[in-house]
């Protein structure tokens, strides 16, 4: 078993299971922020607004004109001459001061739309400058992940060749048993010692061991159990 090649693999593999790590953190960061989502949700909420009153305005409208040809047939019919009835002629009468009242009220109605609608448009405006501002401000960040995430897989890529190539230098048994180490030891199966200290774990090695080690004989940690690599 030759511990400085897969020490070697063990850095390549630590490099690798780093940007696969921050690769993700990246694809997972480039999802639109709930901050972004809740100013988008305010402008279209603005919008419907807007367009509600709208809507009201222009019923509100068409019905104080269809509110006033009533009430001036009514007035025409009354002063025509036509109508003797004097119980039509009274009933005429309270006709058209209902219709008088009706409009009346449609009218404050339609100010009250008017005022409303100029509010949000008041909204509606500032949503979405807040939007805008807010969208630009993502599109930025978001060019800058994009552009880490094609580092990040271009850079995984060379690693993940590289790998392979070191790989295939080692001999299988001791490839399978490194292997073997990294599921069990999170990933790092090969720990630098420097001087005495298993960088691993940070237990103490024995004088013997480090020699051993030193020798590029195979050694273990008994703190962690990790293979053991001069550095």
């Amino acid at each position: 078993m030759n511990i400085h090649q897969l020490f070697q693999l063990q850095k390549l593999d630590t490099e690798i299971d780093e940007k696969k790590k921050r690769l993700g953190d990246v694809l997972k960061a480039q999802k639109e922020p709930a901050s972004l989502q809740k100013k988008r949700q305010r402008a279209e909420t603005a919008v419907e607004t807007l367009q509600k009153w709208q809507t009201k305005h222009q019923d509100l409208t068409l019905e104080v004109g269809s509110v006033t040809t009533k009430a001036k047939n009514s007035e025409n019919r009354l002063y025509s001459g036509k109508v003797t009835n004097p119980k039509e002629l009274s009933d005429l009468q309270q006709e058209i001061e209902s219709l008088g009242r009706r409009k009346a009220a449609l009218e404050d109605e339609v100010l009250e739309a008017l005022v409303m609608i100029e509010d949000a448009q008041t909204e509606k405006t500032a949503a979405d400058d807040e939007l805008a501002t807010a969208v630009a401000d993502w599109e930025k960040h978001s060019a800058h992940l994009k552009a880490e995430q094609n580092e990040l897989a271009l850079s995984l890529h060379k690693l993940m060749q590289t790998r392979k190539t070191k790989a295939s230098m080692i001999d299988a048994a001791s490839l399978q048993e490194y292997e073997e180490l990294r599921k069990q030891k999170h990933g790092t199966a090969v720990a630098g010692l420097r001087v005495n200290m298993c960088l691993g774990c940070r237990t103490t090695v024995s004088a013997n061991k480090v020699k051993e080690v030193n020798e590029g004989r195979q050694v273990y940690c008994g703190g962690c159990g990790r293979l053991l690599a001069m550095l």
